[in-house]
């Protein structure tokens, strides 16, 4: 079985693919990570025009998964504390609080939140009338197990702040 669909990549990309995945000799973990997802995205994002058919929700979650337990073990302090104000000034998305719980104050809280969330599959997907994943449903659990944060957010949402989280990993770097 092949891991690249018939006529979507040349044979010296699969050569190249080929190499790629046995070096592993990560200068930086986090920083190298960032930028394969930013560029396994991108790659599923052109497959997807070309009409093959991915996965591309999957994928995001799982990128997702990474995104934010990677970093947030060994980075979660230079996370800003951004206001979401800002955030919103700055085009970031803001997930669409449910119920009373209160909306995150700011980048790290809502970084922490979805890491929370996605890590511990506390996750529940939309789908639109055709049957495609629309949207996911995240939720935040204290640790006496209730439900103290709860949001939509649309999957061009999700990939919008992976695609901002993956330029901040990549900022804010100890390395750069």
């Amino acid at each position: 079985m092949s891991l690249v669909p018939a006529g979507a990549a040349t044979s010296a990309q699969i050569k190249s693919f080929a190499r790629d995945i046995h070096r592993v000799e990560y200068h930086n973990v986090v920083e190298d990570f960032a930028r394969r997802t930013r560029e396994n995205l991108r790659q599923l994002h052109m497959l997807q025009t070309r009409g093959v058919q991915v996965y591309e929700v999957t994928a995001l979650v799982n990128s997702m998964l990474g995104l934010l337990v990677f970093p947030q073990q060994k980075y979660v302090d230079s996370i800003p504390a951004t206001p979401l104000e800002e955030l919103i000034r700055e085009g970031w998305p803001t997930p669409q609080v449910i119920g009373d719980h209160p909306q995150v104050s700011n980048l790290r809280q809502l970084i922490r939140y979805l890491r929370n969330a996605i890590s511990h599959f506390n996750v529940q997907f939309a789908t639109d009338a055709g049957g495609q994943i629309s949207g996911l449903t995240v939720w935040n659990v204290d640790r006496f197990g209730r439900v103290t944060w709860k949001a939509k957010l649309s999957v061009h949402d999700l990939e919008d702040i992976a695609h901002r989280f993956i330029a901040l990993i990549l900022r804010e770097s100890p390395s750069r």
